[in-house]
């Protein structure tokens, strides 16, 4: 099998693990799989979206002329962003977020 078409099959593997519930010892009983295997292709998966993460970023302008700031919230986390923020200082709090979330 080329390595292209076992990456794309352990893609699938993984999503459907991901949308199964199960712990990865019983996921891999039922689909007759070694779980240190879904364990390395596990990892690998994960550090390729970490790195494709910091590709979603998008651009986006504000229309208004507000000054009363913004409150981001992602689960428990809350940030608030006042007039006047370092724009380098919220790019290095959202990619720490990103790294833990």
């Amino acid at each position: 099998m080329a390595k292209q078409e076992k990456q794309r099959l352990w893609e699938e593997r993984i999503e459907a693990f991901l949308a199964s519930g199960q712990s990865q010892r019983a996921w891999c009983q039922e689909q007759g799989l070694r779980a240190n295997q879904l364990g390395y292709w596990l990892r690998k998966y994960k550090a390729r979206m970490s790195q494709s993460a910091g590709k979603r970023w998008i651009s986006m302008e504000s229309e208004s002329h507000s000054h009363s700031g913004v409150s981001l919230r992602i689960g428990n986390i809350v940030l608030d962003i006042e007039p006047g923020f370092s724009r380098q200082v919220l790019v290095d709090v959202l990619h720490s977020l990103m790294n833990v979330c």
